[in-house]
C-alpha cells in the first residue's frame, strides 16, 4: 500500500470509527453520533451528511446489515450491526491508519533520527 494515497482516505477514517463502535453492539444513527461525540470527548464530530453516507457504503459492501425497528405507529428506526467482512475490513483500516500514522510521526520526529541513516546527505548537509 502506497501510504501516500491514505492521506486523501478521511472517507475510510470514518467507516473505521462506525466499524469500531459498532463492535460494541447495534446501534442506530442518532446513538453513533452521540457516541463517536462522547467517545472522542467532543473533539470529533460526524455531521449527517457523512454520517449516512459511510453507513450506506458499508450496507452495499456487505461490512454491515441494518434491521428495521418500529418504535411507534408510523416511526422507525435503522439499526445497523457489523458482520464478519466488516471485522475485517476493520483490520484492514485499523492497520492502514496505523501505519500511516506512525509515518507522520516518523517526520514529525525527525529530529530524533540518528546520523547513521544518511538523511543528512539527502538535506544538502555536508
Amino acid at each position: 500500500m502506497n501510504v501516500g494515497t491514505s492521506l486523501k482516505k478521511g472517507k475510510q477514517n470514518i467507516e473505521m470509527i462506525l466499524l469500531s463502535i459498532l463492535m460494541d453492539g447495534d446501534y442506530y444513527g442518532y446513538q453513533l453520533t452521540q457516541l463517536i461525540n462522547g467517545y472522542s470527548k467532543n473533539l470529533i464530530e460526524i455531521p449527517e451528511s457523512s454520517l449516512y453516507p459511510a453507513l450506506y457504503r458499508l450496507l452495499e459492501k456487505g461490512y454491515v446489515s441494518d434491521k428495521k425497528v418500529k418504535i411507534k405507529v408510523r416511526q422507525q428506526r435503522i439499526y445497523y450491526h457489523i458482520e464478519p467482512a466488516g471485522y475485517e475490513y476493520y483490520q484492514t483500516l485499523l492497520d492502514e491508519y496505523n501505519r500511516l500514522n506512525n509515518g507522520i510521526r516518523n517526520i514529525l520526529n525527525r529530529t530524533e533520527l540518528v546520523e547513521s541513516d544518511n538523511l543528512g546527505e539527502l538535506k544538502g548537509d555536508s
